[in-house]
This record gives structure tokens, C-alpha cells and sequence, in this order.
């Protein structure tokens, strides 16, 4: 039965973020690596300021939340995300790592040329109503609706 809920609230959150709206934000959900069989396949977008969408369905985010700590030089796996927003060429989660604990913020800009997500920063204690966060968060809070 939680199998179910879960699945159904993953559509509604993958439904929300493919609107043709201008703000494409997503209510926040969480999704369980690898994803689940039972949830929605299709492709969540954002469009950016040049046209290219942005991919923000929750395999594509775990990804780049996973290479984001990779990156980091953090040797933690990210089991699942909860996604706040992605919207306008950015996207900001959660990212839950196997071990548990404390749960980075990790702050996502799209890359059109690349086709992929670059991470602009993660860590706990970081968000948009923060200072000084600094000019690229402060461009990624504002694309974001902060």
C-alpha cells in the first residue's frame, strides 16, 4: 500500500514540474535509488532562459546529487532526494545518504551544451535565506524564487 502512495505521489510531483508554466516548481518529494518500476517514466522539464529544457525527473537529480558528493570528494552514497524546486535551468534538493545523519542541500545549475546537471554547491546549512551565499547562489535562489 505505501508502495502505491509513493508512486502516486511521484506522479503528481513529475506531472507539476512538466507544466508549461513559467514557474515549474515541485512540491517536495522523496525517491528511493534506484527508482522503482511503479513510477512514472516520463521526463520532468524546466525550460532555461535559452530554450534548452532541463531535465528535473528525480533519476536525473539523484544522479547529479550522487556526483555532486562524489565530486566533493565525499565518499557517502546518496540513496534518495527530495526535491524542493527545479525551475529555470536550476534545481535544489536534499540528498539522503545511506548512512542517514545530517542531509546536504545541493544547489544544481543545467549545463545545455553537456546535456547535464553541474553542482554549484551542497552542504548543510546552505539554502537561500542565508548570507552571504554568494553570487552564484544568489542567481540560482533567484531563478529558483527565492
Amino acid at each position: 500500500m505505501s508502495l502505491l502512495v509513493l508512486a502516486v505521489l511521484l506522479a503528481l510531483v513529475e506531472a507539476g514540474c512538466n507544466s508549461s508554466e513559467p514557474d515549474n516548481t515541485a512540491t517536495p518529494s522523496s525517491t528511493a535509488a534506484p527508482a522503482t518500476t511503479t513510477t512514472a517514466s516520463a521526463a520532468s522539464t524546466s525550460t532555461t532562459a535559452s530554450g534548452t529544457a532541463a531535465d528535473c525527473s528525480n533519476t536525473v537529480l539523484l544522479q547529479a546529487a550522487q556526483q555532486a558528493l562524489k565530486d566533493s570528494g565525499s565518499t557517502a552514497t546518496v540513496a534518495s532526494i527530495t526535491l524542493t524546486r527545479c525551475r529555470n535551468g536550476y534545481a535544489l534538493l536534499s540528498a539522503h545518504t545511506a548512512a542517514g545523519g545530517d542531509s546536504p542541500n545541493v544547489f544544481l545549475v543545467w549545463q545545455p551544451a553537456a546535456g547535464a546537471w553541474e553542482a554549484i554547491d551542497l552542504g548543510t546549512g546552505i539554502d537561500c535565506a542565508g548570507s552571504p551565499i554568494g553570487p552564484k547562489l544568489t542567481a540560482a535562489c533567484k531563478a529558483l524564487g527565492y
